[in-house]
């Protein structure tokens, strides 16, 4: 594995003395950027060996300022929404910023995503590069949370092609914590070929019913009969049916789904039959939410002058489930004080069994994220923030 720091692909004075890493091994690499710990590419071969950039983003880094879907950043303090911003912890109620009309969605207008992180790459024995690690130190009442929470997030390459994701946290007050990697893929690259035409296998009997505005109504629904059955590999176009009632309601996927099983257990595969990519998923969370990029509209204009259109990317994180504060009877984010955030989530891109597979000794090329937590002492961190 190498990391190099590249230059930060912005012209504007604001970003472009931020760090940029890639990071590469003989067959693929990603870069990352300071700035919400972001992955502002993922460059891997189709079938026919060509390499391609799937992640969702910009050219200019600068972009990512006016950006409202958070393309491949690191979230929190709480990924996903609240509802009405509320929550209560310990029986006193908090009141959180409302980002998303009167919700809370994805650790506020002022996130973890719009921050920059504190760099560091560390060394094996050998004094060879072995990961990357960013930290960023959120202050007690940020965006309405409680407890100054210190963070970080640890990228890794392995030599047999993993990208592994660490989250570290750890709080000096009883707070809210679901921090999540908001993976943004087009999987053939081109996002005019959109993601309707991936076929999803998803391991869950069950799904969060949701209104218009993203929230969970509170009735879990089992997927059975329904667009939301993935349990067996689904074209996602013959399963998107406009006249059921909750693809109405979000005009596509914005759906969180329960995961079946407990501890580390498989989450979804995902197949573009266009290039052979795929992207697979492991996780310990309970859930993982799933968007059809159902609002972009076109008028967004990404890395190659791309039209960032209706369906053109799958996004997806593991999670606690939405407004999980607010449903007692969910498994609950809560982060005690001096406690460990320990729930691992495991996220894989790759190949199919293609012709790369030959050119590769056979191994599979693929992302594998891992989210877990470590302990650590709190240290106050610098973070300017830059919008």
């Amino acid at each position: 594995m190498k990391i190099q720091q590249i230059a930060s692909p912005s012209k504007n004075p604001w970003v472009k003395g931020l760090s940029h890493y890639k990071i590469s091994n003989n067959n693929m690499y990603f870069c990352v950027s300071q700035l919400g710990g972001t992955i502002t590419s993922i460059v891997v071969p189709d079938r026919n060996g060509k390499l391609t950039d799937i992640a969702l983003g910009f050219d200019d880094l600068y972009e990512y300022k006016s950006c409202s879907f958070s393309p491949c950043s690191m979230v929190g303090r709480y990924a996903n929404r609240i509802s009405n911003g509320q929550a209560v912890i310990n029986g006193n109620k908090i009141q959180l910023s409302q980002n998303d009309g009167k919700h809370h969605l994805h650790g506020g207008e002022n996130g973890f995503h719009r921050y920059v992180w504190t760099p560091e790459i560390l060394f094996n024995s050998m004094l060879e590069p072995r990961a990357l690690k960013l930290y960023y130190y959120s202050h007690d009442g940020e965006e309405g949370f409680p407890g100054n929470l210190e963070a970080s997030v640890q990228f890794e390459l392995t030599e047999d092609n993993q990208l592994i994701i660490t989250f570290t946290a750890i709080s000096d007050q009883d707070t809210l914590c679901n921090l999540a990697a908001h993976m943004a893929i087009n999987l053939s690259g081109n996002t005019t070929d959109g993601c309707l035409n991936y076929i999803l296998k998803l391991n869950s009997d069950s799904f969060c019913e949701t209104d218009t505005f993203g929230i969970p109504t509170g009735k879990v629904t089992p997927v059975d009969g329904t667009p939301m059955d993935f349990r067996y590999p689904q074209q996602i176009s013959e399963k998107l049916d406009f006249s059921h009632p909750q693809i109405q309601a979000v005009g596509g996927y914005d759906h969180n789904w329960n995961i079946n099983g407990e501890g580390l257990r498989f989450c979804f595969d995902l197949y573009d039959p266009n290039s052979g990519r795929y992207m697979d998923c492991w996780t310990e969370m309970p859930c993982v939410h799933i968007y059809t990029a159902n609002s972009l509209n076109g008028d967004t204009i990404g890395k190659n002058s791309a039209i960032y259109k209706k369906h053109c990317a799958f996004f997806t994180e593991t999670q606690y489930a939405p407004d999980s504060p607010n449903h007692p009877e969910w498994e609950q984010p809560l982060l005690k004080k001096g406690e460990i955030y320990k729930k691992p989530q495991f996220t894989g891109l790759g190949l199919d069994k293609g012709s790369y597979f030959s050119q590769c000794s056979n191994k599979k090329v693929s992302i594998c994220s891992s989210f877990y937590n470590e302990g650590f002492q709190i240290t106050p961190l610098s973070a300017k923030k830059v919008f």
